[in-house]
C-alpha cells in the first residue's frame, strides 16, 4: 500500500525527530503508541536517517526498541511519487528545513495523515496553509493526562527531565498548558 492509499483507511501519525527524542530523553518512549492507540505511528525513513546521524547511542537503542516492538515503524518515503518528491525538495531549497522535516511535510500534505511535530516555527504557517493536522509534545501529554495514561505528576516529570537536558517546550508544568481540544483525531 502505498502512503496516497493510506488517506482512505486509518490516517497515521507521521512523526519527526524532535517529538520522538522528547519521550526517549523523558524516558517515556514506551508510551508513545499508546496515547493515540488509533492512530499508528510511523518515522518516515528521511527522519530515521537523520536520528541516526546524532551523537546519543542510547537514543538510537530506544528507537531501534521501539521499531522492534513495533510501537512505531519505518515507513519509505515515497520517492515514486513525483508531487510529495516535488513539494519535499521546495520545502527543502525554499523553506531551508532539513531532510525528516521536509519529508513529513510533504508526505503529510498529500496523504492527509497527522504530522507530529514541536518545531512550530517551522510548521505552523505551512500546515495552515495546506490544512496539515499536527500534534505537538505537548498534545500528546495533554492527551495522555486527559485519558488517565499520566497523572500530572508523570507529566510534570517528563516537563523537567526535558528541561534538564536543555530541551525547549512551553511550559515547566503541566497545570501551566492549556491543553485544547483535539478535534481532528475524532
Amino acid at each position: 500500500m502505498n502512503i496516497l492509499q493510506m488517506e482512505n483507511k486509518q490516517r497515521i501519525i507521521l512523526i519527526d525527530a524532535d517529538v520522538i527524542s522528547h519521550f526517549v530523553t523523558a524516558g517515556e518512549a514506551d508510551y508513545i503508541n499508546k496515547i493515540f492507540p488509533q492512530h499508528p505511528i510511523f518515522l518516515l525513513n528521511k527522519v530515521y536517517a537523520e536520528l541516526q546521524r546524532w551523537p546519543s547511542q542510547a537514543m538510537l537503542e530506544r528507537i531501534s526498541l521501539l521499531l522492534s516492538k513495533k510501537a512505531i515503524q519505518i515507513m519509505e518515503f515515497p520517492e515514486d511519487n513525483e508531487m510529495i518528491l516535488k513539494e519535499y525538495r521546495w520545502i527543502k531549497q525554499m523553506l531551508f528545513k532539513g531532510d525528516g522535516e521536509s519529508a513529513c511535510l510533504a508526505v503529510a500534505r498529500f496523504s492527509k495523515n497527522i504530522l507530529a511535530s514541536s518545531n512550530l516555527r517551522d510548521i505552523k504557517n505551512y500546515c495552515g496553509m495546506h490544512k496539515i493536522d499536527y500534534l505537538t509534545t505537548m498534545d500528546f501529554l495533554c492527551q495522555a493526562l486527559k485519558t488517565g495514561l499520566f497523572d500530572e505528576n508523570k507529566c510534570n516529570n517528563f516537563l523537567q527531565t526535558l528541561r534538564k537536558a536543555g530541551k525547549k517546550l512551553p511550559v515547566i508544568s503541566i497545570k501551566d498548558y492549556q491543553c485544547t481540544p483535539i478535534t481532528f483525531l475524532g
